[in-house]
């Protein structure tokens, strides 16, 4: 019988164990297939997040249930002023939640929204920690989110 070895690492999300991101190299069942090292772990929970940040949820959310595939993502925030501290502090309440439904390998997470450089863009700041068997790390990155005023106006021509 095997014996069970120390990870420095974390499980991947069934959808980046279901895409074989080098179909010429396969690789089988083998256990680095489905276990990250904490660099790939950190940056499989980067993608995660921006891809929660990219969904947008129906805006029902029953807080009853905690987060059901239909909730995946945040509402809509079209209608938030990047320049109002109530309306960005309703957006870091919202991308927290999301972060506890839906990418439960981030734990304790902290999350800051400032204006960003374009007309109506924010900057969420995540930060937060990864535990992966027995170590634990810091994770800290930057995702950007976009209003109905920073989308480009249409060009006709």
């Amino acid at each position: 019988m095997t014996q069970p070895k120390t990870m420095t690492g974390g499980r991947s999300l069934l959808f980046e164990r279901l895409i074989d991101f080098e179909p010429d190299h396969p690789t089988g069942d083998e256990p680095s297939a489905t276990v990250l090292s904490m660099p790939d772990l950190k940056a499989s929970i980067q993608r995660e997040v921006a891809r929660i940040l990219d969904s947008r949820s129906t805006g029902t959310r029953r807080p009853d249930l905690g987060g059901t595939a239909l909730d995946y993502g945040i509402s809509d925030i079209t209608h938030l002023d990047a320049a109002s501290d109530a309306d960005r502090r309703q957006v870091e309440r919202m991308v927290r939640q999301a972060i506890i439904d839906f990418e439960p390998r981030l734990k304790r997470p902290r999350v800051t929204v400032s204006a960003g450089t374009g007309r109506g863009t924010m900057v969420t700041s995540i930060s937060g920690e990864v535990v992966a068997g027995t170590v634990t790390e810091r994770l800290e990155f930057d995702v950007g989110l976009r209003g109905p005023a920073a989308t480009e106006p249409s060009q006709s021509g």
